[in-house]
């Protein structure tokens, strides 16, 4: 999170022709605000791995079963070999539309809200370069964006609360593709080193061991 919202920071209008912030440049005061952001992206990203996964697990168990009805396929095993890749791409890209449609309000408060906040540093960064009295800038400063309020307008405007799941589609085509891909190479990978989930059990195994001091 620190690093994201450092990289933010140099990607921002006012940092992209002056002095850009590095991790050297920082006091003891500047690291509460460096994990100001964790609330709200955690209720977009935590959200969204949930569901995927679950889904995935849930979409990729039916497709197995569908198949093993079928008496012409020969049992099929999730991310072993190409029918089951086939299984863990589809169940993957599945998995990512659902995420992406269960996480997609919360990804777009959080986008409007970091805009509204460029929007008022801009204000107050003109208002500062225009030799106005203090008074007055006091008096007219914009006030920091709140979720709360940018949830209010967009469910008051027309269509309610599908103004939540604005851009979706192609939000939701995004993760299809990206979700999808990253199931099958996980798997395929896999198999590329001949990794099964015995194997993966197994160490799960011997750090339990060790933890156990019975290595």
């Amino acid at each position: 999170l620190p690093a994201e919202t450092t990289s933010t920071n140099n990607l921002s209008p006012e940092n992209s022709t002056n002095h850009q912030f590095r991790f050297s440049d920082l006091t003891k005061e500047d690291l509460p605000p460096l994990w100001k952001a964790f609330p709200p992206i955690a209720s977009r990203e935590l959200p969204f791995a949930v569901t995927k996964f679950l889904a995935f697990d849930l979409v990729a168990d039916l497709i197995i079963n569908l198949l093993s009805t079928q008496e012409a396929i020969e049992p099929v095993q999730i991310g072993v070999g190409p029918n089951g890749l086939a299984v863990s791409a589809v169940a993957g890209a599945v998995a990512g539309v659902i995420g992406a449609v269960v996480s997609h309000p919360a990804d777009l408060i959080l986008t409007l809200t970091a805009s509204a906040s460029t929007k008022v540093e801009s204000e107050v960064q003109s208002d500062g370069q225009s030799g106005e009295a203090d008074e007055h800038k006091e008096t007219n400063k914009p006030s920091d964006p709140d979720w709360k309020d940018i949830v209010a307008d967009l469910l008051s405007k027309d269509g309610g609360a599908l103004n939540l799941f604005v851009g979706l589609p192609a939000r939701s085509s995004f993760f299809f593709l990206v979700i999808g891909l990253q199931f099958f190479l996980y798997d395929f990978v896999k198999n590329l080193f001949g990794v099964g989930s015995n194997d993966l059990t197994l160490v799960l195994d011997v750090f339990n061991a060790v933890r156990s001091n019975l290595i």
